[in-house]
């Protein structure tokens, strides 16, 4: 049996496990994790068992032991490593170890194992919620909470709640991994990121975070033709936008629908790092085939500029003339239109990349232009495209309000097609704000996805925003009780080891908080941090240092406060406001 993993699996995967795990503001892990499991099906199906207990499901005594069983794991493959001379199977043997440490790190404080422990607390102990988990931190310190409170004491009672002994399980592990990662990964981490820097040059000015993506990178660079599978599966395990500088803009918005299981022509890029391409090496370009040869610049299909029309296709072309029609396109970089939108736009030189799809004369085809995640516009003809972006006939036209069309509207074999692009635009979308810019066609009564990109230009849309707060005051996650307001001073992590001026009983903003911060953390009134949940760092030793708390306020309300000289925290409600709340007089 073969153990390779195939894109609907990987997608799969991703989409109905990981995602459903691992925190959407953090992928260090889910990106290893992902890029691991997708060349391995055995693999694979032992992290959904991880990745897929549930708070109801597992007692405190069984969250333990799933832990140790991880621990234990990481353990094995990191030694093995250790025992092996630098190369690729240490690379691999550790990056094994890392996998298993990575699910261990999210369980015990990212993922929704965790997210959901807490509801459930919740909603047992209603709005004392907070006072108990408060009280139970004082009675179950961490490690760095035993620095500052040296005497707690707890109701009895509190002992035989599962609930809270699971998340006493959850504390004491991120005890555990707070020191593994400092003596054990973190060194041979670092020291892997420069090794792989170094290893697997890149031809392109592109960064990653996670040294993992450089190799996976470093071998799309050396390909001369890549396929929309393996592009889709790596913007799966997590490459996104560092693709528009290898396959360009178009390919780029190809490879996002293929990643969302929507379905497109079978489809190959030329790189913008290929050289003297011959199409008679690839016999995945069948001699009797018909292709469609398209642009693929690096500067098209963005979210600021779109370069529509600037460059050129060709459609319907026999592979005879596929190589002139290849080298047309790289040179419509050159044309006088697309020098002249350039330099109205004060744009940069394109670098080039093709892209080459099998042609079908479809019955129809057409654009559509979103307004808003549930309204937009539609136009198309019969046959292909080149007529209805030439403007030669007029086409049909389709105006969707609210998920609602005509009465009289395109269908096709899965029903109305607007209703399915309204789908597809909601699939690719980041949030509620993205609307898609999408060319389509109807092939033997399928609809057929021929591109997608951001709308540079959106439709009339109202940009307003309904909040249930008051303007200049910040929600965030609740999580330590009560309210102080004072001075307050934003912390910035780069600098941390040169802070020597902290004053008592002044509140803390950062974008996050580290182990390493307890002497700030233990002289301040109050907390507030951009990004972090419930289990964080910042939030235990709040609660068990009894300071007022909100985490995750977002980094673009961070930046509009912390230049703030005052704030009022109210841990109770998860709500930050500048200034200082007014006492009452009577």
């Amino acid at each position: 049996m073969s153990n390779a993993v195939s894109l609907e699996e990987l997608r799969d995967f991703k989409f109905n496990y990981c995602d459903n795990f691992f925190p959407k503001n953090l992928s260090t892990w889910s990106t290893i994790v992902l890029l691991e499991c997708a060349k391995d099906h055995d693999l694979m199906d032992e992290i959904k068992q991880y990745i897929s207990i549930r708070n109801d499901t597992v007692s405190a005594k069984e969250l333990d032991t799933i832990m140790q069983e991880l621990r234990n794991k990481t353990n094995l493959y990191i030694k093995s490593a250790n025992n092996l001379e630098k190369g690729e199977d240490y690379y691999r043997t550790f990056t094994r170890g890392l996998v298993y440490y990575g699910i261990l790190e999210s369980l015990d404080e990212l993922a929704s194992f965790s997210t959901d422990l807490i509801e459930a607390i919740k909603n047992k102990y209603g709005d004392r919620y907070l006072e108990v988990i408060s009280r139970f931190d004082k009675g179950n310190l961490s490690v760095d909470g035993e620095k500052v409170l040296k005497e707690a004491s707890l109701d009895d009672s509190y002992l035989y709640d599962d609930l809270l002994q699971k998340y006493r399980v959850l504390k004491e592990w991120q005890d555990k991994q707070h020191g593994y990662y400092q003596t054990i990964i973190e060194p041979s981490l670092e020291a892997l990121h420069d090794d792989y820097i170094k290893r697997y040059l890149i031809p392109l000015d592109v960064e990653f975070e996670s040294p993992f993506m450089y190799k996976k990178f470093a071998e799309l660079c050396s390909k001369d033709l890549i396929s929309i599978d393996e592009l889709a599966e790596c913007y799966l395990c997590g490459m996104d936008y560092e693709l528009v500088k290898l396959v360009g803009g178009k390919a780029y918005g190809l490879t996002v629908l293929r990643a969302c299981g929507v379905e497109i022509p079978r489809t190959f890029v030329i790189p913008v790092t290929a050289s003297n391409f011959d199409v008679n090496e690839h016999s995945e370009l069948m001699k009797n085939g018909h292709y469609s040869v398209r642009s693929s610049a690096d500067i098209e299909d963005g979210k600021n500029n779109s370069f529509a029309g600037m460059f050129d296709s060709y459609l319907d072309v026999d592979f005879d003339s596929l190589s002139d029609n290849i080298d047309k396109v790289i040179n419509s970089k050159n044309n006088s239109r697309l020098q002249r939108y350039i330099a109205t736009n004060n744009l940069g030189q394109p670098n080039m990349a093709v892209i080459i799809q099998d042609f079908v004369e479809p019955e129809y085809a057409g654009v559509w232009i979103g307004k808003n995640n549930n309204s937009g516009y539609m136009e198309y003809v019969s046959g292909n495209g080149e007529k209805l972006v030439s403007g030669k006939v007029s086409p049909n036209r389709e105006i969707w309000e609210n998920g609602q069309g005509p009465e009289t509207k395109l269908v096709c074999n899965v029903g109305d097609v607007g209703k399915e692009l309204l789908e597809y635009q909601q699939r690719v979308a980041r949030d509620d704000n993205d609307v898609a810019d999408f060319e389509w066609m109807i092939l033997n009564n399928n609809l057929v996805m021929l591109q997608y990109r951001p709308v540079t230009s959106k439709l009339d849309i109202s940009q307003s925003l309904n909040h249930d707060i008051e303007e200049g005051v910040y929600r965030g996650i609740p999580s330590s009780p009560g309210v102080v307001s004072g001075p307050a001073r934003f912390v910035n992590a780069r600098y941390i080891d040169q802070l020597t001026d902290w004053n008592d009983g002044d509140i803390l903003m950062a974008w996050y908080t580290d182990p390493e911060w307890m002497n700030i953390l233990s002289h301040s009134s109050g907390i507030v941090t951009a990004v972090g949940g419930f289990l964080c760092h910042a939030a235990i030793i709040a609660r068990e240092l009894g300071i007022p708390c909100v985490i995750g306020i977002g980094g673009n309300a961070m930046k509009k406060i912390w230049d703030e000289k005052n704030l009022t925290v109210d841990g109770n409600q998860g709500i930050v406001k500048p200034g200082l709340v007014k006492k009452k007089t009577r």
